[in-house]
């Protein structure tokens, strides 16, 4: 296979992911960096070749083309942060020579289509629920607003996790809104008690024109905003397949190449599945598929090598598997958000683990020294 593999991302499991199931297949990685750690714990994997790091998103454009000058073969670049997908969707004419990229049918229309705004529109046209929403730019909270309510920032391009809050009365959501370190836009959705959340898992070639969805998470996390959590991925059951019908209609409409996941809430009192965003990138529990029999990474990779994807696709199956992210896990439960016996009892039951990996294991044992001189030095 004569086509590099180039994965671009923060110093995360996210972007470890995507190399350690391009290696289980022997295929090795550049690796490109952003963020100021450098000393990176994914650049410990045995399985890339060379890796770099940049500041900031805005510089990875050059740092690409510094390294890779191959037109006739070209790099297959993967991204696992938003900031680095829209950054590639903006300057397709520059790369494209050089570069397969994980961007859109137009080029630069991928940070709109970010957008929590645009995406909920879309989601509406499809057929998907969405709760009921808002848009707020002036800091004013609307008169017919619903409580409770949860905030989001429009675009996760503009804003951080720093903009999520759910608030129960007016005066809170007042309050949040006048924080000035907000992004200029925040959505604001009416906050759904959920059974469980959910995602789809996949990939899409060609602007939609193949779409594979490997199977669904299932995280159970009743005070959580964050769907990094221990979880169980399996095949799509039945009950879900009018939606994941629509949620492919969703990626074609985009026009979008690239891995990507999808993201429900399934409501408690009326088991509806509310859409509540689209990742246009590798998701960070995605790892989990691969675990689960499904190289989602490598048959993107033969589809743009010239592999045989379809007999790659045709011989993969999906099992169950439990996906436990050891360490931050291992911090929740320390933080009693849930008792020692139950991290005990799915520690037993794990099957994949986001950073630990058996034959590969340099990453995890980096990531923890680092993590426990962290925790020395903040309690110095």
């Amino acid at each position: 296979m004569k086509n590099k593999v180039l994965v671009i991302g923060a110093d995360h499991h996210n972007t470890l992911g995507i190399v350690e199931s391009l290696g289980q297949k022997g295929l090795n990685s550049y690796v490109l960096i952003v963020g100021e750690n450098i000393n990176s714990f994914v650049l410990k994997s045995r399985y890339v070749i060379e890796g770099w790091v940049c500041s900031l998103p805005e510089q990875v454009v050059d740092e690409m083309l510094k390294h890779f000058s191959d037109t006739k073969n070209k790099a297959i670049v993967y991204s696992s942060y938003d900031n680095v997908s829209s950054v590639l969707d903006s300057s397709v004419q520059r790369l494209s020579p050089f570069f397969i990229l994980p961007v859109t049918n137009i080029s630069g229309s991928l940070e709109r289509k970010m957008s929590k705004e645009y995406m909920s529109d879309l989601a509406r046209e499809v057929g998907l629920d969405v709760p009921r929403t808002w848009m707020v730019s002036d800091g004013e909270v609307p008169a017919d607003i619903e409580f409770p309510c949860i905030t989001k920032a429009i675009s996760s391009v503009e804003g951080s996790k720093k903009n999520i809050k759910i608030c129960k009365r007016r005066e809170e959501l007042e309050e949040f809104l006048a924080n000035s370190e907000h992004c200029p836009i925040i959505q604001i959705q009416k906050f759904i008690i959920k059974d469980f959340e959910f995602q789809f898992l996949g990939c899409s070639m060609d602007n939609g024109k193949h779409i594979i969805i490997s199977g669904r998470t299932h995280i159970d996390r009743p005070n959580g905003i964050d769907n990094t959590f221990f979880l169980k991925f399996d095949k799509v059951e039945p009950e879900f397949l009018d939606t994941l019908s629509k949620a492919k209609e969703f990626i074609k409409r985009v026009g979008y190449s690239g891995t990507f996941s999808i993201e429900f809430l399934k409501e408690k009192s009326t088991g509806k599945n509310y859409f509540t965003e689209t990742n246009f990138r590798n998701d960070g529990n995605a790892i989990c598929q691969t675990s689960a029999g499904m190289n989602i990474p490598y048959i993107y990779y033969l589809y743009y090598s010239g592999g045989d994807w379809q007999k790659e696709l045709s011989t993969s199956t999906v099992s169950t598997t439990y996906l436990m992210p050891e360490i931050y896990y291992f911090k929740c439960m320390l933080k009693r958000e849930f008792s020692l016996k139950e991290w005990w009892r799915n520690y037993r039951r794990t099957t994949c683990f986001i950073t630990y990996f058996k034959e590969d294991s340099r990453p995890f044992w980096y990531s923890l020294f680092r993590e426990f001189k962290t925790t020395l030095r903040n309690r110095l």
